[in-house]
């Protein structure tokens, strides 16, 4: 199933939206299984929560999809 960025979106341009799959592993060429992760477009990322987790380490901000929600009904009301 595809998936795309809200068209509506609100953020700065360097923005990165990341959506958590846990059954996103990749395989080396030796057969070892480890977290992986995929662009979906050039700001989103399906990724292993493991790799969430280190990106979160050195996070500026993070956003609760309550949020999310309320700035998006916001400006739907507007």
């Amino acid at each position: 199933m595809p998936q795309f960025r809200y068209k509506e979106a609100h953020g700065r341009a360097d923005d990165i939206t990341v959506i958590e799959d846990k059954s996103m592993f990749v395989k080396d060429q030796k057969g070892n299984w480890s977290p992986g992760f995929e662009f979906i477009d050039s700001h989103t990322v399906k990724a292993h929560p493991f790799i969430i987790d280190a990106l979160l380490e050195d996070a500026e901000r993070l956003w609760t999809i309550d949020e999310i929600l309320q700035q998006l009904d916001h400006t739907t009301t507007d």
